[in-house]
């Protein structure tokens, strides 16, 4: 009965993120800021205000209501989660914040550890397919660029505002979002802080009953906070951006890497990072400078008998870009340089330089529009690389014809090369990693329309597919068929990180979204639907390349009337079933997930009092093999947003 009230749900969901006429917003699914009709890709863009809708506390949680992104989270609340987009594996999305890559060079793992709290967000575009050409190694499957309220605001009317909400609920949960944010004529400045505690469910623990073991009972514990300020400063044709912030997080981590008994991992991340910006516009050209730095230390227990596991990487990202017309073409030309470092007591020390120049153009021929890309990378690792992409869209009347192929790269990361790289007599069982990985390589294409119905209905379909070679992932490999690794146990089976020759994944995302409007009641109502399907050589076995759903159903609905909003969200999925009984690990068939918050403001002043149940059917899921999602979570709060304009004249 759960199921099928879960699945009537999802097939009747909905959404707040309706279209009235052809999406004329400016998105950077290249460097070149064009119309989204004129981009030829598919594009969801996400509002502040659509945001602080949603039953959501971190930016992660959002993405499960977006089409064509499969999340596989270890824990709720943005502990830690995989992004994976059209059927990519977590390495293989590329996440920015305000023009800058956040990836972190030890592991996919970390690229939902998204520095912004939802409360400084101005909006986030979620571009899928190829876009290695203009944002380099790592877009794959696609890139998430979250745009926040500062820097945005360098090209806004002045503003003012002070938004955020504080929440409590079950097992000891406290969450709070606050940001301000101000816009002067020439200065600007915000500053925003984001925190989310819980003393966690408590479980059985299967180690103890199965091996004797650790202690009987654990939690799924969390500390997280995010604390980040910046500064901003416009001129004439100068503007200036400068943002710092700070990132820690202490959670536990029991069964998130390994499905080995003595998994009693707890792991604490810390991180800080700062970018700056400066661009420069005079007649009709802009030049920009965009520099970052992040600092990443990991420390891991695995268990209290075992040694730490320390890692401190470090990022340095430069790009310097120009962008011109000539002949009635839109141009962006430029350099990037990306610098990795890591200094490990398992991983060892290391580093890895990288170097690209691109050229981007975007020209209208008649109605089509052509975005075109072509990008050289070098590096140590992968030699020179040529990357092209082009991307075609064609409007006529209300509808937009859509198209684009390109190719993408990604190298490993420290994780994939250097995991138990100094450890001796490693136990079988454990991923390791392979310090003589190739880099990968993969063909995208899509092909796709949004139909523009009326004012408020949209339906969009897109077919797409990926032929990858080398794609890097962990294959059960008994240690007789590891040659360049001196540390392991004779005769015995480890995961072990493969360059898989050939892989084709391919796949089709539906979305439809449409606003009802009666006399007091608007109701907005959004549809997704994706399948994705993933096919190796002999269909070989490996732990995440094919670890992504393959009916992904999902949705929402944002109801409006007089002073109350209720949304109701959820989604469900089908996909390849695994079990491991030792450890209670069981991902399911099937599984539906339905979350709801309504929402009650007040008459005279912007606040509101709101209820958020997560998982209403206290679904008993898993997405990660013995990382136990969180059953049904009540939670209750407050939340407001002030506001001043002034508007130029």
């Amino acid at each position: 009965m759960r199921k099928t009230i879960a699945i009537t749900f999802a097939l009747c969901s909905i959404s707040i993120f309706a279209q009235t006429t052809l999406d004329s917003a400016l998105v950077s699914a290249t460097r070149l800021p064009v119309k989204i009709y004129e981009s030829g890709k598919n594009i969801t863009v996400i509002t502040a205000d659509q945001i602080s809708q949603l039953p959501i506390t971190s930016a992660d949680e959002l993405l499960q209501y977006v089409g064509g992104i499969n999340l596989n989270s270890r824990g709720g609340f943005g502990v830690q989660s995989d992004i994976g987009m059209r059927g990519s594996t977590f390495s293989q999305v590329l996440v920015l914040v305000d023009n800058q890559r956040i990836n972190d060079g030890l592991t996919g793992h970390f690229n939902s550890n998204l520095p912004i709290p939802l409360s400084e967000i101005h909006h986030i575009e979620i571009v899928r397919g190829s876009a290695s050409a203009s944002y380099g190694a790592d877009a794959v499957g696609g890139i998430i660029h979250i745009k926040t309220k500062t820097y945005e605001g360098l090209w806004e009317d002045e503003k003012s505002e002070l938004n955020g909400n504080v929440a409590f609920g079950a097992h000891k949960l406290t969450t709070t979002d606050i940001g301000f944010h101000s816009q002067r004529s020439r200065f600007g400045y915000s500053a925003a802080i984001k925190s989310s505690q819980s003393s966690g469910e408590q479980y059985t623990n299967p180690s103890f009953l199965n091996a004797g073991l650790g202690d009987s009972l654990y939690t799924n514990f969390f500390d997280l906070k995010t604390y980040t300020s910046a500064l901003t400063y416009r001129g004439k044709y100068l503007k200036l951006f400068a943002r710092a912030g700070v990132d820690s997080r202490d959670f536990a981590a029991k069964y998130f890497y390994t499905a080995n008994p003595y998994d009693e991992a707890t792991e604490k991340i810390n991180a800080y990072w700062t970018q700056a910006s400066a661009t420069y516009e005079n007649n009709g050209g802009k030049t920009a400078l965009n520099i970052g730095y992040r600092h990443n230390q990991d420390s891991f227990i695995f268990n209290p008998l075992f040694a730490r596991n320390n890692h401190i990487t470090e990022r340095v990202n430069a790009t310097l870009s120009h962008n011109t017309t000539y002949l009635k073409t839109k141009i962006s030309f430029g350099l990037q340089t990306d610098y990795l470092t890591i200094e490990s007591n398992d991983r060892g020390n290391h580093s890895l330089m990288s170097n690209a120049a691109f050229f981007l153009a975007n020209r209208k021929f008649n109605q089509w529009n052509v975005n075109a890309g072509l990008r050289l990378e070098h590096s140590e690792k992968i030699g020179l690389q040529v990357v092209p992409q082009i991307n075609v869209s064609l409007p006529h009347k209300n509808m937009v014809y859509r198209a684009s192929a390109g190719r993408s790269i990604r190298q490993a990361d420290f994780t994939e090369q250097y995991n138990f790289y100094l450890r001796q007599n490693t136990p079988g069982g454990f991923s390791i990693g392979n310090p003589d990985l190739t880099a990968e390589s993969a063909y995208s294409f899509d092909l796709g329309f949004d139909a523009y119905i009326n004012n408020n209905l949209k339906i969009s379909n897109t077919v797409f597919g990926r032929s990858s070679s080398n794609l890097i992932d962990y294959t059960l490999t008994n240690s007789a068929y590891i040659s360049n690794l001196i540390n392991l146990q004779d005769s015995t089976n480890y995961f072990y990180a493969k360059n898989i020759k050939q892989s084709f994944t391919f796949g089709n995302e539906f979305g439809l979204t449409y606003t009802m409007k009666l006399s007091n009641v608007t109701i907005d109502w959004l549809l997704n639907y994706t399948y994705i399907q993933t096919n190796t050589p002999d269909s070989v076995v490996s732990k995440y390349i094919a670890n992504h759903p393959i009916n992904n159903i999902n949705g929402g609905a944002t109801i409006h009337y007089k002073r109350f909003i209720c949304n109701v969200g959820g989604t469900f999925i089908t996909r390849n079933a695994e079990q491991i009984p030792s450890i209670e690990g069981d991902v399911k068939t099937q599984y539906g997930i339905i979350n709801t918050k309504l929402s009650y403001a007040a008459a005279d002043i912007p606040v509101s009092l709101f209820v958020n149940v997560r998982n209403i059917f206290d679904t008993q899921y898993q997405e990660i093999l013995g990382a136990r999602m969180p059953g049904r979570w009540l939670m209750a709060g407050i939340s407001w947003n002030f506001n001043y304009f002034k508007m130029k004249l």
